[in-house]
């Protein structure tokens, strides 16, 4: 596109556009990634099942590439602030949040729930610290200006 048919938009109109467009952004795509590849996907907590019949999918993915298009031409066309997104600072934001979540399963606040059998305590807490350490390592390993260099060798 000509940069000469950009619109000027004041600075704040801006910065929530591209926010606003930047959510999107990641919600289809996150659709798209589950259409493409996560559909028939299990994990350890969550069963998939995928109840998408092909011609759902292939009409959801052709909206999905006009939503991409569109967004694109409205951020060229507005001059909107693309965002800088540093793999490091999302994994190291996610540990963080785990973290608090972990803390809030441990036996003591979970007795906020009704009375908690021993078994459970005695089980339960030093597992969710285990993984706790484990998410700890993983913030101290992101953190450490040796294992960059290291990586970067």
């Amino acid at each position: 596109m000509d940069l000469q048919n950009c619109l000027e938009i004041p600075k704040n109109h801006r910065t929530y556009l591209s926010i606003t467009m930047q959510v999107l952004e990641d919600t289809i795509l996150e659709v798209e990634r589950t259409l493409t590849n996560d559909a028939d996907c299990s994990k350890i907590m969550t069963e998939t099942l995928n109840d998408i019949s092909h011609c759902e999918k292939t009409l959801i993915l052709q909206h999905i590439a006009e939503i991409k298009k569109l967004i694109s031409h409205i951020a060229i066309k507005l001059k909107l602030e693309k965002q800088l997104r540093k793999t490091r600072n999302a994994i190291l934001g996610s540990m963080t949040v785990q973290r608090i979540n972990l803390e809030e399963i441990k036996s003591k606040k979970l007795s906020g729930y009704g009375s908690m059998p021993d078994q459970l305590k005695e089980y339960l807490d030093p597992q969710v610290d285990r993984i706790i350490n484990l998410i700890e390592e993983i913030c101290k390993i992101l953190r450490s200006e040796k294992v960059k260099e290291f990586k970067g060798k």
